[in-house]
């Protein structure tokens, strides 16, 4: 009696619902599905794929604005010479140029200059002033190169005069003065043609010893009659 009821009580539900137009099987479907959100829990993104395949060229696209102004190139070769200008208009006279004796004044005094300050030891005492650019040479060209700068062959016309002289030289040293006797042996004369007034002579001297005309200086200030040839002589000029 008690089995019988259930049975009874599912038979009147399953009829009510075949009354009411309910599909049993689709009830039973939606009875066995859930949705996977509320069933289980969402999965982790994947790995990205790899790119696909380039695609087709696409049409040529419109002409883009204009760039900016580049920099500028190097120069190029240079171009073939072109034909001669007519002659330009005649220009403004000019200032008046040097005469050719200026110039030559000009030049000489070049050369006085240039002469002058080779000299390396000078020695003033009153007005005269003693010069020497350690040149050692005969007598000739002594004078020479005294007349060529302006001045002449040094010589002394008083003490003071021969001891500036002696300052100039150095140690075992010997240099010309501006004497001789050329002329008449024995007589000395300055290279003006005048009679020597002051003299220095060393002991024993003048001697004359083998044709010694010319005249030189020691180092102790005093004088000796020497071959004018002899080119071991200090060139000093005066001025």
């Amino acid at each position: 009696m008690h089995l019988c009821q259930p049975f009874k009580a599912l038979v009147l539900a399953m009829a009510l619902m075949m009354a009411s137009g309910v599909d049993i099987n689709k009830h039973e479907e939606n009875m066995n599905s859930c949705p996977v959100i509320q069933c289980c829990a969402p999965g982790t993104n994947g790995l990205p794929g790899r790119d696909g395949r380039d695609g087709k060229e696409g049409p040529k696209g419109e002409k883009g604005d204009q760039g900016l102004r580049g920099l500028q190139g190097f120069p190029g070769k240079a171009g073939p010479q072109g034909t001669k200008g007519d002659q330009g208009p005649q220009g403004e006279k000019g200032q008046k140029g040097e005469s050719a004796s200026e110039k030559s004044t000009l030049s000489d005094s070049g050369i006085l200059f240039n002469i002058f300050f080779s000299f390396r030891w000078v020695k003033s005492v009153g007005k005269k002033t003693f010069m020497s650019t350690g040149t050692k040479d005969s007598f000739e060209n002594g004078k020479s190169l005294c007349t060529k700068a302006g001045g002449g062959l040094a010589c002394p016309h008083n003490h003071a005069e021969n001891t500036a002289l002696r300052e100039i030289l150095k140690d075992s040293e010997q240099a010309y003065l501006g004497m001789s006797d050329v002329q008449t042996e024995g007589k000395f004369l300055y290279l003006n043609g005048r009679p020597v007034t002051y003299t220095n002579w060393e002991t024993g001297e003048p001697n004359n010893d083998e044709n010694e005309d010319c005249v030189a200086m020691y180092d102790n200030e005093k004088w000796n009659d020497i071959d004018c040839s002899n080119s071991e002589m200090l060139i000093i000029c005066e001025f």
